[in-house]
């Protein structure tokens, strides 16, 4: 019985290693244009932003942008955002043409020092409707927004009620109404044939 413990024990820990190992990459999180966005204008740059900050290390982190001819779009190196760097960046060339754009990209992790990569396309046509514009920053969890506080009088105060109003439709022969004034009827009747037999046999 120990020894069955013992190997759930295990288990369960090297479970827990494995998961904790599988996320403790640089991984994608959000980019600009976004993955399998669609944009009316052509993009200036490729934004990515990863869950972990990136080992600044030339040749480590690069983002590459291939047009749908093939060709490499990006212009220089690419770049890290010195105030959040979790954020890398590379500049593609001018007025660039409809079609697929295909974006590959490889990174090694601050904090931990695993390379990760991946890639994703976006797609430029000029009749699209709308484009594709960064994601906000998340909201961290636990954060409320203020909300403005509703005035004592005016929670205070409930709202009037609508005056009673007498109803003066007439009572369904099916209500409680009808169902009391049939047995009364009922009664009057029987009295008054009962005393018309009690006439007529003293006639």
């Amino acid at each position: 019985m120990r020894t069955l413990i013992r190997a759930l024990v295990v288990g369960m820990v090297g479970g827990l290693l494995l998961v904790g190992t599988a996320y403790a990459h640089a991984a994608y999180v959000r980019s600009d244009p976004g993955a399998d966005a669609v944009v009316a204008t052509p993009p200036t740059r490729v934004d990515i932003w990863f869950a972990q900050e990136l080992f600044r290390h030339k040749g480590d982190n690069t983002i590459s942008v291939t047009a749908p001819d093939g060709q490499e779009v990006t212009v220089g190196d690419t770049t890290i955002d010195d105030d959040d760097r979790k954020h890398a960046w590379v500049n593609l060339k001018p007025n660039l043409a409809a079609g697929i754009y295909q974006v590959a990209w490889k990174n090694v992790s601050l904090e931990d020092g695993h390379p990760s990569e991946g890639s994703f396309s976006f797609t430029i046509d000029p009749q699209a409707a709308a484009t594709s514009t960064p994601m906000g920053t998340p909201t961290p969890i636990g954060k409320v927004t203020a909300q403005a506080p509703v005035p004592e009088t005016a929670a205070a105060t409930p709202s009037p009620a609508p005056p009673a109003t007498a109803s003066t439709k007439p009572a369904s022969p099916g209500g409680p109404c009808g169902l009391g004034a049939a047995p009364i009827v009922g009664l009057a009747a029987f009295a008054v044939l009962k005393n018309s037999r009690k006439k007529r046999s003293r006639a």
